[in-house]
């Protein structure tokens, strides 16, 4: 099997039908579908029931996703995994024929594009680089609805972490491709639609998302974190126009001489004494 399809669901039925829909409609079939519950009682559970294209589903009460992701993950064959959870779904029918053929190779980790959608009608596409860096983990991340993941690289590195509400997906991603060197691809297509109205966007859960970034970064890469701040300041748009000028070469002479001309009026750049 090429391809798990994992769906993660607790009382959301009516993103559930979504999900479902969009699944049923892709062309490219070939794959296995996991379902796994966490013991809805909106009629979820029913639903899962009678949609005969699951091949494996449960429902019991977890501890949490990433409980429930990784209760999947070991139910799952294929060898690349995608989770599209309930109220998430592909952008149109045709993304896994789409990318289908790059599920022979013997990449890491398959990435594309998302549609971030919520409930009070925003909708903006999100794309993200073709080289992923420490820089770009930094301040944003990948989505798993939009990356296929190979299933080889859990039972090789790690699960995801259950004792993380919000992040362990991007712990995940941050470890194997910044630590572990782990390969990724960008596929340049629109994976899914991505509903962030769950438990990640709210305002009130902002601190765990902080806090369950910071305990990674500072776990395994604080030598790297004056950098980090460096590449995001680098990443500012004023910073973006100089670089800019900087591609004309008469503007950026005119340009440097101005600095110059500012500087000799200004206190001069103290230098950061050396730590014994």
């Amino acid at each position: 099997m090429k391809l798990t399809i994992l769906t993660i669901n607790y009382n959301n039925k009516e993103g559930l039908v979504k999900t479902f829909d969009s699944v049923r409609s892709q062309t490219w079939k070939d794959f296995e579908f996991i379902v796994i519950d966490g013991g809805s009682t909106d009629g979820g559970k029913e639903l899962i029931e009678q949609n005969d294209q699951v091949n494996y589903w449960v429902s019991e009460k977890d501890s949490g996703v990433y409980n429930a992701m990784n209760k999947g993950i070991r139910m799952s064959t294929g060898d690349y995994i995608i989770f599209m959870n309930s109220g998430d779904f592909f952008y149109n029918e045709s993304v896994l024929e789409k990318v289908k053929n790059q599920f022979d190779s013997d990449i890491g980790i398959l990435y594309g594009d998302s549609v971030f959608f919520n409930d009070t009608g925003y909708r903006k596409v999100i794309k993200v680089p073709e080289k992923l860096t420490f820089g770009f983990f930094y301040d944003g991340g990948l989505n798993h609805q939009a990356a296929f993941i190979k299933r080889s690289l859990f039972s090789d590195y790690f699960y995801y972490n259950e004792d993380y509400k919000i992040c362990a997906d991007w712990e995940f991603f941050i470890l194997t491709i910044c630590l572990h060197n782990v390969s990724f691809q960008y596929l340049n297509e629109i994976i899914c639609y991505y509903d962030f109205s769950g438990i990640s966007a709210k305002v009130e859960n902002l601190p765990i998302y902080i806090q369950e970034r910071e305990t990674t970064l500072n776990k395994y890469f604080p030598a790297f974190r004056d950098d980090a701040e460096l590449t995001r300041e680098m990443r500012a748009k004023r910073i973006k126009q100089v670089l800019h000028i900087k591609n004309y070469p008469v503007a950026w002479r005119i340009f440097k001489w101005l600095i110059s001309l500012f500087l000799l009026f200004l206190p001069k750049i103290k230098k950061k004494s050396a730590e014994k």
